[in-house]
């Protein structure tokens, strides 16, 4: 481009970049002349109903030219009906339309010729990657064909104005929502001066907070996130046409009830596990000293703030001694002993209480010199800020007591820790007591506390005593409860502690008299069968327990419907007691790999397969968490009448194994939520580069997480993905009619609202009635694949199946959902299924999956 062409460009361009749209009029006038033409023009295309409208918007008339800005024939016309079918083409193409009139086709010279036009030069605006309207130049006086530099520069003053309009639309189409959103809404320029805050915003920040603007300048146009005193804030700097920033736009959120919650569930997940693990050493070893190193550990991982801390009994001889310190020599604590009545001893409060310096310091100076050497020597005197001192009770009496120190500040422990530390003692004390109660002891040694059951410790003592008598006549049967998850997810581990409970009862009922179920943990159980007089026996009681546990299960208000999976292996001269358990296991993780709700013998190729399996997994998970090797095909959803691509299925695919392997392996080892997340960012970033709607499989695992819906509407946010550009394709098993069901389609009411489309996936192969059909929250359906193959080929309409297939279709219409055949692989089928009615199709035929 020569200068004369630069000058005559940046008078084009310097009123858009400095009045923004007020600048049109003057950068039309430039552009024309630059260009040497009687007249230049945009054009606002509009799709309605499916079809599209041009309105002139504005124009710049030369000399000798006739205005058209009034020319009501420039105002609402529709394109295709109006013989400009192939402008559409070529502007969605991103090309220009250029040249003599008298070379276009016939059908778009009379109006072209009405307005004395003798040559054009038009090219598309794009606005955010749609196709918004176009901007050209007429010669009203000769033929002339334009040349690349000339294109080039009405591309450049298109690209300008699209940024104009952008900003426009961001700027001012939206300020008024922004100005009354909840959210906390604010825009910097890039020094990082305040240009315009949203009351919100104002009402939380006399002064702007310190954001990272500079993390936001450092990447024009794409959104940075940041977390500061509770706020999480997104930045987005909007960079000019030359690719200076213009201005900083920060939207935020208030996150610190979140947070403070999220912790709050933290903290009180920890209590939970140190309780676990306090229960399970106990059942295991008894009361002894080490149970209280344990303890105080427990205690100071549930309470943050603790820096230090000790534990002292009620012994005997009617005094508190010390028995498990940290932070102190426990060696030197254990000369101490402290007297129930002693005046601020620590151990006359009744709850969990702070004591700060002060008491102590009062307490310290009653010491007698003798007990003040030792303390001293312990390190237990050194300047302690405050304490927090627990009773655990047992029996009523005061037992015990955890004394928990902060070394920096007397207000160290907030009333969470008190609360905390008030549960903690108080199930430790229970648990004390139960140990103690001598009628107890030995059942709680060998029994399952929840269901009363044996344990798994009762349970291999009964297998190998069993194994030395007669093991060829036994059997171990491993199960596994299919759906507890999801009770305790939903309803809370206390509704599923008594489904385990129900459960326990049922398997005893429907068991002989003479065999033994135990509950292995969590939701397992094991049953021991003796005195079998072949192997048929031990399935047929096998199956007896796959129906007893098909049947509904109520607890409280609900119903729930359970299933088991079972791992079965016979019994063996000389194989040990664990072995056989871990036979059973071996079949029981077949019969769950095979789809659950089933039983499966063991066989000594279970041993490599599931060492293979694990390596698979473990490559599977290292290439999810790095990122590697994971990608997606992308297979499109085509228009079966016009051929034109409307949309893309996102499939992923892994170098090490095809989708029929790694997608039930990521199912059986719960990977999918995260395997899910992987391929919905990355088909929703995908989306904002080809600007077609994307589909994506949801896994019932996904789907039944209440947190689902606000996962995907974090990651349409993070891609800059609008809703309407997804379309979640789901499967019928996933809202099968029962609670699960029920939860599933509620998640997939609130995507809906969001605006996300829903699509039934493999339709007609699931669990939906007519009458179920008509109330799910999808907007379409997909015809499985096992409809269209059974077609035949050439398809013939008097067939059981095509008359299926018209029926589906019918439904689907009726309905008003969209319908989408699958797996169209030759043209007999596409032609078809275009006949019958099928708008949109899919298949081999019409596009591979690729990357």
């Amino acid at each position: 481009m020569d200068g004369l062409q630069a000058h005559r460009l940046a008078e084009a361009l310097l009123p858009l970049l400095r009045e923004g749209l007020s600048g049109l009029p003057e950068a039309l006038r430039a552009l024309g002349e630059g260009l040497r033409a009687h007249r230049a023009y945009l054009f606002r295309l509009e799709e309605r109903e499916g079809r599209w409208y041009a309105s002139q918007l504005a124009e710049w008339a030369g000399v000798g030219a006739t205005p058209q800005i009034q020319n009501p024939a420039l105002q609402d016309l529709p394109m295709e009906e109006a013989g400009y079918g192939r402008w559409l083409r070529l502007f969605r193409e991103d090309r220009a339309v250029a040249g003599p009139v008298r070379a276009f086709p016939e059908s778009e010279r009379p109006l072209l010729e009405a307005q004395e036009i003798q040559s054009l030069l038009v090219v598309p605006v794009r606005v955010d990657g749609a196709l918004w309207g176009f901007l050209g130049v007429d010669d009203c006086q000769r033929e002339r064909s334009f040349g690349p530099e000339e294109e080039a520069f009405l591309r450049t003053v298109a690209e300008a104005l699209a940024r104009v309009l952008d900003l426009f639309a961001r700027h001012h189409s939206l300020e008024r929502l922004l100005a009354q959103t909840s959210f906390h809404l604010a825009r910097f320029d890039p020094r990082g001066r305040l240009l315009w805050a949203n009351a919100p915003f104002r009402e939380a920040f006399s002064q702007p907070p310190p954001l990272p603007l500079a993390q936001a300048l450092a990447h024009p146009g794409q959104p940075q996130s940041a977390t500061l005193q509770g706020w999480e804030w997104t930045l987005l700097a909007i960079p000019g046409p030359g690719g200076e920033v213009l201005e900083v736009f920060a939207l935020g959120v208030d996150v610190r009830e979140r947070l403070e919650a999220q912790a709050r569930e933290a903290r009180w997940n920890a209590f939970r596990k140190n309780l676990l693990r306090i229960y399970e050493t106990l059942m295991a070893e008894g009361l002894s000293d080490s149970i209280f190193g344990l303890i105080l550990e427990a205690a100071l991982d549930t309470i943050p703030s603790a820096q230090a801390g000790s534990v002292t009994v009620l012994m005997e001889d009617g005094y508190y001694h010390f028995v498990a310190a940290k932070g102190y020599d426990l060696e030197a604590l254990r000369q101490v002993r402290l007297h129930p009545l002693e005046p601020l001893s620590l151990t006359g409060h009744k709850e969990a209480q702070v004591f700060t310096w002060k008491e102590l310091e009062r307490f310290n100076q009653r010491l007698d010199p003798k007990r003040r050497e030792v303390m001293e020597r312990a390190g237990r005197t050194r300047e302690i800020r405050a304490i927090l001192s627990v009773p655990v009770y047992l029996a009523g009496e005061r037992k015990a007591f955890l004394y928990l120190d902060n070394f920096e500040r007397e207000d160290a422990f907030a009333p969470l820790d008190l609360e905390l530390a008030q549960a903690f003692a108080s199930q430790l004390g229970l648990l004390l007591r139960r140990l103690e109660l001598e009628g107890r002891l030995h059942h709680l040694a060998y029994h399952d506390p929840l269901t009363g059951l044996p344990n798994r410790v009762f349970f291999l003592e009964r297998l190998a005593q069993a194994l030395k008598e007669k093991a060829s006549q036994l059997a171990v049967l491993y199960l596994d409860l299919d759906g507890l998850k999801l009770v305790n997810d939903l309803d809370g581990h206390a509704v599923g502690d008594e489904a385990i409970r129900v459960v326990a009862a049922r398997l005893q009922a429907a068991l002989r008299p003479r065999d033994l179920v135990a509950r292995q943990g969590g939701d397992e159980f094991l049953v021991l069968l003796t005195h079998l007089k072949g192997p048929e026996e031990a399935t047929a009681v096998a199956e007896r327990l796959l129906e007893v546990m098909r049947l509904p299960l109520p607890v409280g208000e609900r119903v729930y419907h359970l299933t088991t999976s079972i791992g079965l292996a016979l019994g063996e001269e000389g194989l040990p007691p664990g072995e056989l358990l871990k036979r059973a296991d071996l079949a029981l993780y077949r019969a769950k790999a095979e789809g659950k709700n089933r039983l499966a013998f063991y066989e000594a190729h279970l041993q490599e397969g599931l060492r293979q399996e694990m390596a698979l997994l473990e490559a599977l998970q290292q290439d999810l968490e790095r990122g590697e090797n994971l990608y997606l095909a992308y297979q499109p959803i085509v228009d079966l009448k016009t051929g034109e691509e409307v949309a893309k299925e996102a499939l992923l695919r892994w170098p090490l194994a095809p989708p029929s392997t790694f997608i039930p392996l990521a199912e059986r080892h719960r990977l999918m939520p995260a395997l899910g997340a992987f391929v919905l960012r990355q088909a929703c970033l995908a989306r904002s580069r080809h600007g077609l709607p994307v589909h994506v499989n949801v896994s019932p695992q996904e789907l039944l997480d209440p947190g689902y819906p606000a996962r995907v509407a974090a990651i349409l946010e993070e891609t800059g993905c609008p809703p309407e550009g997804l379309v979640l394709e789901v499967t019928e098993s996933a809202l099968i009619p029962d609670e699960r069901g029920r939860e599933a389609s509620e998640s997939l009411r609130i995507l809906r609202g969001l605006g996300v489309r829903i699509y039934l996936d493999d339709f007609g192969t699931g669990y939906s009635s007519l009458e179920r059909l008509a109330s799910l929250p999808v907007n379409g359906l997909k015809l499985g694949q096992g409809f269209t193959r059974a077609l035949g080929n050439p398809p013939r309409p008097d067939t059981p199946p095509a008359r299926l297939v018209a029926a589906l279709l019918a439904l689907a219409q009726t309905l008003g959902l969209e319908a989408i055949a699958e797996g169209i692989e030759d043209e007999a089928t596409l032609a078809y299924l275009r006949d019958l009615g099928f708008r949109l199709g899919q298949g081999y035929l019409l596009g591979r999956p690729v990357p």
